[in-house]
C-alpha cells in the first residue's frame, strides 16, 4: 500500500507527498509520521523537542518497517493471530476517545482506515515479538534480586520513599526485566535488519524544505509504533 504513495508530481512539479525515508524501495511518508502523532504511537519523552519527536517517530517508522518485511518475507504476518479489536480500542484510549481520535484525524485531512493500518501493522509485529522472543526473557531470582538491591532500592532511597520488603514487589520486579530484556532482543533482531538493508533516511525538519538524504543505514530506534495502551 505505501509503495502506492510513492511521490508523484504534477506538471508544474508540485509536491503531493513528501518521502522522509526510503526503507528497502519502500517509503516511509510525511502521512504515515502524521497518523504515527496523531494517534499517539510512539511515545513522547518528557521536554522532547517537536523536532526531537518528529526525528523519533521516523527513526520508529523505519524500525517498523524493517521489522514487518521480515515477517512478510517469511510469510508470517499473516499467521500472526492478533487481537486487533483490542489494538484498536487501546488507540482510542490513548488519544483519549474515539471522539478526539476523529478530530484529529479530520486535522490532518485523512481518515480512520489510513490509521488503522498502521495500527494493524503494529500490532501484528507486537504479537510476533511476544510470542518468538517473551518465553526466553524470563529473569533469573538473582537478576531479580540483584535489580531490587544494587537499582531500585538506591532509588527509593535517595527519592526519600519507603522500601519494602522485596516479597511484595517481585512480580513488578519481574516485569520490568522481562521488559528490559525483550526490548534488548528486539533491537538485536532490528539492528541485524538494518545491516543488510537499504536505508535512506532524509534530514528534514518538521515542516521543512524539500529532504536531503542523510547518512545510512540508520541505527533501530527503542521507541516503536506501539498498539497497545499505556
Amino acid at each position: 500500500m505505501l509503495a502506492l504513495l510513492f511521490p508523484v508530481f504534477l506538471a508544474a512539479a508540485v509536491e503531493v507527498e513528501r518521502v522522509l525515508a526510503l526503507v528497502n524501495g519502500v517509503p516511509i511518508l510525511q502521512s504515515d509520521v502524521d497518523l504515527a502523532e496523531v494517534a499517539a504511537l510512539v511515545p513522547r519523552q518528557p521536554g522532547e523537542s517537536d523536532a526531537g519527536y518528529h526525528k523519533a517517530i521516523v527513526d520508529a517508522l523505519v524500525d517498523l518497517e524493517l521489522r514487518w518485511q521480515d515477517l512478510e518475507a517469511a510469510a508470517i504476518s499473516s499467521r500472526v493471530p492478533v487481537d486487533m479489536d483490542a489494538a484498536w480500542r487501546a488507540t482510542q484510549k490513548r488519544v483519549g476517545g474515539e471522539e478526539e481520535l476523529r478530530r484529529r484525524l479530520a486535522g490532518i485531512g485523512l481518515d480512520e482506515a489510513a490509521v488503522r493500518g498502521l495500527v494493524r501493522r503494529a500490532a501484528i509485529v507486537e504479537a510476533y515479538v511476544s510470542t518468538r522472543f517473551g518465553p526466553f526473557v524470563r529473569p533469573t531470582a538473582q537478576e531479580v534480586e540483584k535489580t531490587w538491591q544494587d537499582e531500585l532500592v538506591p532509588k527509593l532511597r535517595a527519592a526519600g520513599k519507603p522500601v519494602v520488603d522485596l516479597a511484595e514487589v517481585k512480580a513488578q520486579v519481574e516485569a520490568l526485566l522481562r521488559e528490559r530484556k525483550l526490548t534488548a532482543e528486539v533491537e538485536r533482531w532490528t539492528s541485524d535488519l538494518a545491516k543488510r538493508a537499504e536505508i535512506v533516511v532524509y534530514a528534514v525538519p518538521a515542516p521543512g524544505p524539500a529532504p536531503t538524504p542523510s547518512a545510512t543505514p540508520t541505527p533501530p530506534n527503542a521507541r516503536t509504533p506501539d498498539a497497545r495502551g499505556p
